[in-house]
């Protein structure tokens, strides 16, 4: 006899198959993390690049 259980839509998933789905959805989650991690240390750099740059460009405008 067959096993056709893989052809019911309606059949609860397997503990091991939901399993592996957290697994994978906790993976994609991690890396959506990371690149947002990535992006805002890029974004904080480029503001402290930019505060830096305004603060010299006044600093020398005072001067002259």
């Amino acid at each position: 006899m067959t096993n056709l259980n893989f052809l019911n839509p309606f059949r609860k998933p397997s503990p091991k198959e939901l399993a592996q789905r957290e697994l994978e959805e906790a993976q994609r989650q991690l890396l959506q993390a990371q690149s947002s991690a990535d992006y805002a240390r890029r974004i904080a750099e480029y503001n402290g690049d930019r505060i830096k740059r305004l603060t010299d460009f006044l600093k020398k405008k005072e001067g002259v």
